[in-house]
């Protein structure tokens, strides 16, 4: 989970702090009427500049980063390692094109929740990076409110349902023969369907299978959906980044992680469950635990190692 690496990331900037001789900034900094710059490839920003206009009249400008090169949606380029690897990634190609002092980036992964495909986990991820003390700032917003699908089809009834399940037209169409390289044969952007019809039949000839392989182009400005979530996630930050810390009253503070411990309401022992929440400032040292806010204070019998070993 982002929250664990957070955190140790979090301590290890204190530790360069203190080992620098010097404390984290001590003078409170606002958020408030400042510039920031979303790195991204695909439309991001449309998704925050709204949000942060609204809430801390800030202004949120563009910049084009190929962040193709660190890996796609649909597997050409591998892209390793966690979302946080993948938000620090283009957090590095940013800071290749400029010196602003905030640099947002964002990152997106879909999977299958219930292991059918039927429902949908997405989650959006953000970070805000502060060039001047190397803070990073961190929101993520999870959703079941996805277009996100892949199917092998055969024939174009196959594809016509396909296009219906993925609310085709406003939301683009990825497809690409089966059983050859990804690599020169995969159409991206489709949104006509005409055009649907006319690359699957390519596909279908060029594939050894008879077969095409078709998925949700899950690029934020070709899936309105997906862009939904990022302004949500958006307005998430944009809060988080209007909130003092307790003690030195800079924005942005609020949870890094969890605190285990939720005791059972059958034996009373500590489970492994979250106890609480995390609560931190990225400019100074400042934690404190607060209650979980789903407001449960026990763990079920299920969830205990004790009553269910």
């Amino acid at each position: 989970m982002w929250y664990h690496e957070a955190v140790i990331r979090w301590r290890q900037n204190l530790c360069g702090w203190l080992r620098a001789g010097r404390a984290p900034k001590k003078e409170p900094y606002s958020f408030r009427g400042t510039q920031i710059t979303f790195a991204t490839k695909h439309g991001k920003a449309e998704a925050a500049q709204e949000v942060f206009a609204r809430i801390l009249d800030s202004t949120v400008e563009p910049l084009s980063i190929d962040s193709d090169t660190l890996g796609t949606f649909t597997g050409e380029i591998e892209r390793p390692g966690s979302m946080l690897d993948a938000l620090r990634g283009k957090i590095r190609l940013a800071r290749e094109a400029t010196q602003d002092r905030f640099v947002l980036v964002s990152e997106g992964s879909f999977s299958s929740a219930d292991g059918f495909g039927l429902l949908v986990h997405g989650i959006e991820m953000l970070m805000l990076h502060d060039s001047l003390t190397g803070a990073e700032i961190i929101e993520q917003y999870i959703s079941y409110d996805s277009n996100y699908a892949t199917a092998t089809m055969t024939t174009v009834k196959d594809l016509d349902l396909f296009l219906n399940r993925i609310s085709f037209g406003p939301h683009a169409l990825v497809l690409y023969p089966d059983g050859v390289p990804l690599v020169g044969h995969v159409h991206k952007g489709i949104q006509d369907r005409g055009d649907a019809h006319n690359i699957f039949t390519t596909c279908l000839e060029t594939s050894p299978k008879r077969a095409v392989v078709g998925m949700s182009d899950m690029r934020a400005h070709l899936n309105p959906t997906r862009m939904t979530a990022i302004r949500a996630c958006c307005e998430l930050l944009a809060r988080r980044l209007n909130t003092p810390c307790p003690q030195c009253a800079c924005g942005g503070f609020g949870i890094i992680g969890t605190s285990p411990g939720l005791p059972c309401q059958e034996c009373g022992a500590p489970t492994q469950r979250s106890r609480g929440e995390l609560h931190a400032c990225p400019f100074c040292a400042y934690t404190i635990e607060r209650p979980r806010s789903d407001g449960k204070t026990y763990a079920t019998g299920a969830e205990c190692d004790w009553c269910n070993p």
